[in-house]
């Protein structure tokens, strides 16, 4: 691999394939995902082409928000297994030489991890200390909805939960916490873990004296908190007495991040954390979401992060994840092949200068699922944004509606193994989402012109060309066409991507580039001259 990049390591190399435990494979029969079951189906990602499984958190924890209110920050809960079935686990990626990543919640613990029952038994010990208490709250809202301050019963004051009321913040100015952190994330990565995502790490670090914000509502008052003003410093401190110890890879979760303020935190000269998992994709009032979502905006999302980051650093580039609706609900098209839509979007993200990440599911083009009534509801987010459209007057429908827009549940339904759901012999924790047809991993698999078909080659490409399709140079063609997305990567890698319901003429400019080229893989009606509705060409 001479002639790349000297810091050239295997998170650069590798793709990323995100597991949901719950939901990803169940071996013990009682309708939930466990770390057996992920054990068993390692191969299938081996198969697809990723280099490294990230789970999504393993930790004790009462599941109140599924895991990332946790209890317990070195015990597997008992609902996943064991820690002998997390080291089986560990051997098993071994084998099939697969890094194991953990998702790890920096920001807050359980209101039952027993640190905060300690600060509420003895408000005068060492605990009270580990989170964040005001005798009155400020204006701050949670991002869940509601106060972001709530009393405990009996006592005198309130504590800090940016997240659902059973989140408390840790008080990360007090070194004990942070050395509890440091030890904990040693423990995983002295039993052979090759990493962390770590959960809202921008938020950690919150403004001295916790004044009222201007706008205190969710989403204006997370982007105001992210990058506090000593989260550089505890970065720093957190990589030297942790990251810097191991062969890991450290990405932070980076909500409120624009591209330069992440710079700084993977700025080769002054490192801090390996990527940055940033939230650009992600839109909160949905105007950029459904069928008439803004491709101009989408592909200036990639321009801006290789810009600002991708020869100075490094990317993640993450599209879709477990708090999102799915990729073809958001960026789809109800009239289109679905599939056509799925590896459309996939040659824009997967060919990237950046590591991308892969949410289970997303390689079977698996859409949204059904949900006709509150029961069915699992997310705590959803269930607050219901409630509170129940309080404020809406009706069943109404709240219901508003809920399904959008909850966590779609991208958290069971993995579908075979036609007929293959998750687990027991009824499964969460309503499947429907199979419209062949969108399950058995089908797939034998069939060689379906969506895991193509992100297998697409990956495989990625791994056989370093130099063009990892560390090639990035350059949007199109800016501004309202349907293309024509990026070219290093001297001769070319994707063509018609994002839109109809099809497009090429420009006669990059038909000319096309002519010294090969065309690689091609996915609907593409010609050299002509780009089908929701069609993919890849050349080099």
């Amino acid at each position: 691999m001479s002639g790349h990049e000297p810091d050239e390591t295997w998170w650069k190399i590798r793709s990323v394939y995100q597991i949901y435990p719950r939901s990803y494979r169940d071996a013990n029969g009682d309708g939930i995902g466990d770390l057996t079951g992920i054990t068993q189906g390692l191969s299938a990602i081996k198969a697809l082409g990723a280099g490294i499984v990230w789970m999504s958190p393993i930790f004790r924890s009462p599941m109140a928000d599924n895991g990332y209110d946790m209890s317990g920050y070195r015990e597997i809960d008992p609902l996943f297994g064991t820690l002998a079935d997390f080291e089986a686990l560990l051997a098993e990626a071994r084998r099939l030489d697969l890094k194991i990543v953990l998702d790890i919640a920096l920001n807050h613990t359980s209101i039952d991890h027993p640190w905060f029952q300690a600060a509420l038994s003895d408000p005068t010990g060492p605990y009270r200390d580990y989170y964040i208490w005001r005798d009155e709250p400020n204006n701050w809202q949670s991002i869940f909805g509601g106060p972001a301050w709530s009393k405990p019963d009996g006592d005198d004051a309130y504590y800090l939960h940016l997240f659902d009321k059973t989140q408390a913040d840790l008080n990360w100015e007090n070194p004990a916490v942070r050395e509890e952190i440091y030890g904990a994330m040693r423990f995983w990565l002295d039993r052979g873990v090759s990493g962390f995502r770590l959960d809202v790490v921008t938020v950690i670090s919150k403004p001295p004296g916790l004044p009222d914000a201007p706008d205190p509502r969710p989403m204006p008052l997370y982007d105001l908190l992210a990058g506090g003003p000593r989260l550089h410093e505890w970065l720093r401190d957190m990589r030297r007495e942790v990251f810097d110890l191991y062969d890991c890879v450290a990405i932070g979760e980076g909500p409120g991040l624009n591209p330069e303020r992440a710079a700084a935190i993977v700025n080769p000269a002054d490192p801090m954390l390996h990527m940055i998992y940033h939230f650009d994709f992600v839109d909160h009032n949905g105007s950029r979401q459904g069928r008439d979502w803004d491709r101009v905006w989408f592909k200036s999302v990639f321009d801006r992060w290789d810009k600002g980051i991708g020869s100075n650093g490094w990317n993640s580039c993450v599209v879709g994840n477990h708090d999102l609706r799915r990729l073809i609900a958001r960026f789809g098209d109800g009239n289109a092949d679905p599939s056509l839509v799925a590896k459309a979007l996939a040659a824009t993200y997967l060919l990237q200068r950046a590591t991308p990440f892969i949410y289970q599911g997303d390689e079977l083009g698996l859409s949204d699922t059904t949900i006709t009534a509150v029961e069915e509801l699992d997310d705590v987010w959803a269930k607050t944004t219901y409630g509170l459209a129940r309080s404020k007057g809406h009706t069943e429908a109404e709240a219901l509606a508003k809920a399904v827009a959008m909850t966590r549940d779609h991208a958290r339904t069971p993995y579908p193994w075979t036609p007929e759901g293959g998750f687990s012999l027991a009824t499964p924790w969460l309503k499947p989402t429907p199979n419209l047809g062949g969108v399950d991993l058995a089908s797939q698999q034998a069939d060689s012109h379906s969506v895991w078909a193509f992100y297998r080659a697409l990956l495989e490409l990625r791994s056989k060309n370093p130099e063009t399709w990892i560390f090639g140079a990035y350059e949007d063609l199109l800016p501004a066409h309202e349907s293309l997305f024509v990026y070219r990567r290093g001297a001769r890698g070319l994707v063509c991507v018609n994002l839109g319901g109809k099809a497009c003429a090429l420009p006669g400019a990059v038909t000319q580039l096309l002519s010294g080229l090969t065309c690689l893989h091609r996915s609907g009606v593409a010609s050299t001259s002509l780009m089908g509705a929701w069609s993919t060409q890849i050349w080099a």
